[in-house]
């Protein structure tokens, strides 16, 4: 069993974007007398800034555990927003890279996972201390398993340096579910 949770210093950026979309309008709304459109866009503003300072939090705070059964989200709230996969109940995975720079190189990369039922999925980024540890388990559970795996994420988990030779590949012309 293997327990990861984002360190402070991964996050320390996106504080710093939330800290930088809340203060400047705030400072605006208090400082200046603004005409009441510029208003409203200053509100929308400072909420859509704190919404991602609540989201970063809620990532700090939540922890990942995985073992030979399956992969646990906990969060801060006690097993409110909880969810819980089981190997046995995997459907499907996506591993997606985001490039931050036109020449591909700078990026992060996103596991989803989701399983049978539809109590939504797990998401983890490459931030994540042991990610391409999780990855590789959750890459021999699909080859055990014989998931559909999409075109992408064989492309990514090459680059992981994971074989993917025996993935289940869908042709072109099926659909993987979404």
């Amino acid at each position: 069993m293997s327990k990861h949770s984002y360190p402070i210093g991964t996050l320390v950026a996106d504080y710093m974007r939330a800290a930088c979309g809340i203060f400047p309008p705030l400072a605006l709304m208090i400082f200046t007398e603004l005409l009441p459109l510029f208003f409203y866009c200053m509100t929308a503003l400072i909420l859509l800034f704190g919404i991602y300072g609540i989201r970063t939090a809620w990532r700090q705070c939540t922890a990942l555990i995985v073992d030979r059964d399956g992969v646990r989200q906990e969060g801060p709230l006690g097993g409110v927003l909880d969810r819980s996969l089981r190997w046995s109940e995997m459907r499907d995975f996506r591993l997606r890279y985001y490039s931050t720079r036109r020449d591909g190189k700078g990026g992060w990369m996103q596991l989803v996972l989701r399983g049978d039922d539809k109590r939504g999925s797990i998401q983890m980024d490459s931030n994540l201390p042991g990610f391409n540890d999780i990855v590789a388990q959750v890459h021999a559970v699909a080859k055990e398993r014989g998931l559909p795996v999409d075109p992408a994420s064989a492309t990514n988990l090459s680059h992981l340096g994971l074989d993917t030779d025996g993935l289940n590949m869908p042709s072109a012309d099926t659909t993987l579910p979404s």
